[in-house]
């Protein structure tokens, strides 16, 4: 059975994620473990992490995902942001260890200019970064890398990129989470049984099954290969319910636990699941 679920602000309250998510009736929730737009964070209460847990174990929601802040960049050229970036990071590994949350997605990083081969390299020194630092009892964790739209100099945009960066990492540290709206802006076509297959097909060659533990379903409101990232209900835009149909139909993307990500959550996102839940109905 897939797991489905959607990312829900928290708003400062990590527990009203879990209530919201539920509400949804979702298996799967995603949220920010602190302020996505802000370095600084308070220091987790005891009471807030005991409260957390416990509301967690009474929820019906079976898996807890965090994504990291967007101002992490694992790339950057500036030595200022890139320790700012390594260390905040660090931070949400930290506070997921305390929350018993298993997996945290950041995003690839963006080089800003100076070139993919120098931003990749240095992506690789701060996930090295991060690991030589991660205490022994932070287990099990893993830490996602998301692939991107390649919008701009954002690096991920290809599975031989994210296969680059995460070499000689061991799997079960770092995984990989796959975006579709970012797949298919990158140039990837999902609308076919073919594509979905020679999809497939190239991720085992490259980033490996083993280490895919989570997809973004979103539709996207732009079309195959443009690069731009933005969102869209699922069935509304170029991806469109076929193209979900056929991804969700497939044996190793129908195993995977599904979030959402799409527009106006309180509007929509009861509408997105209800979509992804009947297609996986009629599979």
């Amino acid at each position: 059975m897939t797991l489905i679920g959607a990312h829900i602000p928290t708003r400062g309250d990590l527990v009203s994620a879990l209530d919201a998510a539920q509400r949804l009736g979702c298996d799967v929730v995603q949220l920010f473990v602190k302020s996505p737009i802000q370095w600084a964070a308070s220091i987790l209460s005891e009471a807030t992490v005991t409260n957390f847990k416990s509301s967690k174990q009474r929820s019906e929601v079976k898996l807890v995902v965090a994504h990291a802040s967007y101002l992490v960049n694992l790339a950057s050229p500036r030595p200022d942001v890139l320790l700012q970036s390594r260390k905040a990071l660090l931070d949400e590994i930290q506070r997921c260890h305390l929350l018993d949350i298993p997996f945290l997605v950041v995003h690839v990083g963006s080089h800003l200019g100076v070139g993919e081969k120098r931003g990749i390299q240095r992506m690789k020194e701060s996930l090295h970064w991060l690991f030589d630092r991660l205490p022994p009892s932070i287990s099990p964790f893993t830490l996602l890398l998301e692939n991107t739209a390649g919008q701009g100099a954002c690096l991920g945009y290809t599975l031989e990129q994210m296969a680059e960066i995460i070499e000689g990492l061991k799997p079960e540290t770092l995984g990989v989470c796959l975006d579709t709206c970012h797949l298919f802006v990158a140039g990837y076509e999902l609308r076919t049984s073919e594509s979905v297959n020679e999809l497939a097909k190239l991720i085992e060659a490259t980033v490996g099954w083993e280490r895919v533990k989570l997809l973004h379903a979103n539709d996207s409101l732009h079309p195959l290969g443009s690069r731009i990232d933005r969102h869209w209900h699922i069935g509304k835009g170029h991806i469109g319910l076929e193209g979900f149909r056929r991804l969700l139909s497939h044996l190793k993307f129908s195993q995977l636990p599904v979030v959402i990500e799409t527009p106006e959550p309180k509007l929509h996102h009861a509408e997105n699941l209800n979509q992804l839940r009947k297609i996986l109905e009629a599979e």
